[in-house]
Protein backbone atom coordinates (compact mmCIF):
# COMPACT_ATOMS: atom_id res chain seq x y z
CA UNK A 1 0.00 0.00 0.00
CA UNK A 2 1.49 3.28 -1.10
CA UNK A 3 -0.52 6.38 -0.08
CA UNK A 4 1.30 8.50 -2.63
CA UNK A 5 -0.21 6.40 -5.42
CA UNK A 6 -3.74 7.51 -4.48
CA UNK A 7 -5.22 10.43 -6.41
CA UNK A 8 -5.24 13.74 -4.62
CA UNK A 9 -8.53 15.54 -4.16
CA UNK A 10 -7.36 18.73 -2.52
CA UNK A 11 -8.42 21.68 -4.58
CA UNK A 12 -10.15 19.36 -6.96
CA UNK A 13 -13.10 20.83 -8.84
CA UNK A 14 -14.96 17.52 -8.64
CA UNK A 15 -17.96 17.52 -6.34
CA UNK A 16 -19.34 14.55 -4.56
CA UNK A 17 -22.65 13.32 -5.87
CA UNK A 18 -25.51 13.73 -3.40
CA UNK A 19 -26.60 10.57 -1.68
CA UNK A 20 -29.70 8.93 -3.06
CA UNK A 21 -32.87 9.54 -1.17
CA UNK A 22 -36.04 7.55 -0.97
CA UNK A 23 -39.35 9.39 -1.06
CA UNK A 24 -42.61 7.82 -0.01
CA UNK A 25 -46.08 9.01 -1.01
CA UNK A 26 -47.77 11.23 1.58
CA UNK A 27 -50.46 8.57 2.19
CA UNK A 28 -47.79 6.12 3.34
CA UNK A 29 -46.00 8.75 5.43
CA UNK A 30 -49.16 9.84 7.26
CA UNK A 31 -50.00 6.24 8.12
CA UNK A 32 -46.56 5.82 9.66
CA UNK A 33 -46.83 9.09 11.58
CA UNK A 34 -50.22 8.03 12.94
CA UNK A 35 -48.84 4.65 14.03
CA UNK A 36 -45.98 6.42 15.82
CA UNK A 37 -48.48 8.63 17.63
CA UNK A 38 -46.92 11.94 16.62
CA UNK A 39 -50.07 14.08 16.91
CA UNK A 40 -48.20 17.33 16.24
CA UNK A 41 -46.79 16.00 12.96
CA UNK A 42 -50.20 14.62 11.95
CA UNK A 43 -51.65 18.10 12.47
CA UNK A 44 -48.92 19.68 10.36
CA UNK A 45 -49.55 17.21 7.53
CA UNK A 46 -53.29 17.93 7.57
CA UNK A 47 -52.87 21.71 7.74
CA UNK A 48 -50.46 21.59 4.79
CA UNK A 49 -53.17 19.70 2.87
CA UNK A 50 -50.78 16.89 2.04
CA UNK A 51 -53.41 14.20 2.59
CA UNK A 52 -57.13 13.63 2.17
CA UNK A 53 -58.60 12.15 5.33
CA UNK A 54 -61.25 10.12 3.51
CA UNK A 55 -58.69 8.19 1.43
CA UNK A 56 -58.66 4.44 1.91
CA UNK A 57 -55.00 3.45 1.86
CA UNK A 58 -53.69 0.27 0.23
CA UNK A 59 -54.07 -1.35 3.66
CA UNK A 60 -57.83 -0.90 3.23
CA UNK A 61 -58.00 1.59 6.10
CA UNK A 62 -58.46 5.34 6.35
CA UNK A 63 -56.42 7.61 8.65
CA UNK A 64 -59.02 7.40 11.41
CA UNK A 65 -58.96 3.60 11.36
CA UNK A 66 -55.17 3.69 11.65
CA UNK A 67 -55.41 5.98 14.69
CA UNK A 68 -57.91 3.64 16.34
CA UNK A 69 -55.67 0.63 15.76
CA UNK A 70 -52.78 2.59 17.25
CA UNK A 71 -54.97 3.30 20.31
CA UNK A 72 -54.28 7.03 20.07
CA UNK A 73 -57.31 8.96 21.29
CA UNK A 74 -55.62 12.36 20.87
CA UNK A 75 -54.91 11.59 17.23
CA UNK A 76 -58.49 10.40 16.71
CA UNK A 77 -59.85 13.66 18.14
CA UNK A 78 -57.50 15.66 15.93
CA UNK A 79 -58.53 13.76 12.79
CA UNK A 80 -62.23 14.22 13.58
CA UNK A 81 -61.68 17.93 14.27
CA UNK A 82 -60.16 18.24 10.78
CA UNK A 83 -63.06 16.45 9.14
CA UNK A 84 -62.39 12.71 9.29
CA UNK A 85 -65.70 10.86 9.07
CA UNK A 86 -66.36 8.85 12.25
CA UNK A 87 -68.81 6.72 10.23
CA UNK A 88 -66.43 5.92 7.36
CA UNK A 89 -66.12 2.22 6.62
CA UNK A 90 -62.94 0.43 5.74
CA UNK A 91 -62.75 -2.04 2.85
CA UNK A 92 -64.38 -4.70 5.04
CA UNK A 93 -67.23 -2.46 6.16
CA UNK A 94 -65.84 -1.72 9.63
CA UNK A 95 -66.18 1.74 11.17
CA UNK A 96 -63.63 3.11 13.64
CA UNK A 97 -66.12 2.33 16.45
CA UNK A 98 -66.27 -1.33 15.36
CA UNK A 99 -62.47 -1.49 15.44
CA UNK A 100 -62.23 0.13 18.86
CA UNK A 101 -64.72 -2.37 20.32
CA UNK A 102 -63.05 -5.32 18.61
CA UNK A 103 -59.60 -4.35 19.90
CA UNK A 104 -60.70 -3.67 23.47
CA UNK A 105 -60.17 0.09 23.38
CA UNK A 106 -63.17 0.94 25.54
CA UNK A 107 -62.04 4.53 26.14
CA UNK A 108 -61.84 5.07 22.37
CA UNK A 109 -65.17 3.32 21.79
CA UNK A 110 -66.88 5.59 24.32
CA UNK A 111 -65.34 8.67 22.78
CA UNK A 112 -66.15 7.55 19.23
CA UNK A 113 -69.76 6.86 20.26
CA UNK A 114 -70.15 10.39 21.60
CA UNK A 115 -68.44 11.83 18.50
CA UNK A 116 -70.90 9.99 16.29
CA UNK A 117 -73.81 11.52 18.20
CA UNK A 118 -72.49 15.04 17.73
Amino acid sequence: YDPTSLPRYRGSSQRLKPARTVRFPNDIVIQDIIRQGDVEQVGRFIRARKVTLSTLYPSGLAALHEAVLAGNLDCIKLLVRYGADIHQKDENGWTPLHMACSNGYTHIARSAATMSLA
